[in-house]
């Protein structure tokens, strides 16, 4: 095995795994090791592996059959989830992905003779349509946390100050949630009115590169909004500014300076939604409400990928096709307005 920054990593290919279990915590291990994946990714798929391991998690690998598969899906499908309700058909597929591919990578060892999720069809995932704001409802949210940012400055409260400034950053920019909770003042260059992005932070809390080599990426920012980062900058630095405590880095912040969780951003957020007459809003729905604003307002594919840190213009399409008509009215509209003018 290759050394890992001054270390060798365990000789995970060079043993056999007598359950399972074993099977999945060493390829969880591996990829993690080898920087396949992200470590957060490598033990969320570990984790899906493992819905399955009520059933067949002490067995040895070759032991599983297709039928002990297929039954542990219907099972989790109808119960597996919390307070006795089934699992959703997306999760459901990516536990079935994972299980396959430890398998495959088992196969790929020598130590596994075959893969019995590979006579199981897959489950079809029955993935919740993204929902997006239209411009009035977006302008309605975007007001609201104005109005929220000013009330909690005169209250004091840096910390939910801080969290609606995120909602107008993630309207405003597109940026993802680990995007934005990335950011540092460093990151804000007011002269230019400009973005960096370089890292994000991950589900574990961990700070590592964006979501793709894409990501990495300067976004440009309007005057309203790069008005509020220097306000708020500014009341940070007459709050927390001393000799003990030197201005802090983080854009979103807790009352003392620091990187608050994303998931009680995320409990904050949902309850606020909630209440405010934008009821089951995702976070991440700002995001496909930025770029379908923008491609229905007529900003080229190009540009809107680019924003969003896509690899591709072919991923920005596969995503926001819908806004190309609302985009093709606006155009025709327009150019029926010149055409047909009265001289």
């Amino acid at each position: 095995m290759r050394k890992m920054d001054g270390e060798t990593a365990p000789n995970v290919r060079e043993k056999t795994f007598g359950t399972y279990g074993e099977l999945v915590a060493a390829w969880a291990q591996e990829r993690e090791l080898l920087r396949e994946v992200a470590p957060c990714t490598a033990r969320k798929s570990a984790q899906k592996a493992m819905l399955f391991g009520r059933w067949i998690g002490t067995l040895v690998p070759d032991e599983v059959d297709s039928r002990q598969i297929t039954l542990a899906l219907c099972e989790l499908g109808r119960s597996g989830g919390r307070k006795g309700t089934g699992l959703s058909s997306a999760t459901l597929r990516a536990a079935h992905l994972a299980g396959s591919q430890a398998y495959s990578w088992g196969i790929s060892l020598g130590a596994v003779s075959s893969n019995p999720f590979s006579q199981v069809p897959r489950p079809k995932a029955n993935y919740r349509q993204s929902r997006f704001l239209t411009m009035p409802q977006a302008t309605k949210l975007t007001k609201l946390m104005v109005d929220n940012f000013k009330r909690e400055i005169t209250k004091g409260n840096m910390r939910r100050a801080s969290f609606s400034l995120a909602v107008c950053i993630a309207l405003s920019t597109g940026l993802r949630r680990g995007e934005i909770f990335a950011l540092t003042w460093d990151d804000f260059d007011e002269g230019i009115f400009r973005l960096s992005i370089a890292k994000a932070v991950k589900a574990d809390g961990v700070i590592g590169a964006p979501k793709t080599a894409s990501g990495i990426r300067s976004v440009a920012v309007g005057y309203s909004l790069s008005n509020l980062l220097a306000e708020f900058k500014e009341w940070q630095r007459l709050r927390l500014l001393n000799a003990e405590n030197p201005l802090p880095k983080s854009i979103i912040c807790d009352s003392d300076g620091h990187r608050p969780s994303m998931d009680s951003f995320e409990h904050w957020w949902r309850k606020w939604a909630d209440r405010n007459g934008f009821e089951k809003l995702r976070f991440h729905e700002l995001r496909h409400t930025h770029a379908t604003l923008l491609i229905s307002r007529g900003v080229d594919i190009k540009t809107v990928q680019m924003r969003l840190g896509h690899s591709s213009a072919d991923i920005t399409m596969s995503c926001y096709a819908h806004a190309i008509p609302l985009s093709d009215g606006a155009a025709a509209i327009s150019l029926d307005s010149t055409l047909f003018c009265e001289g």
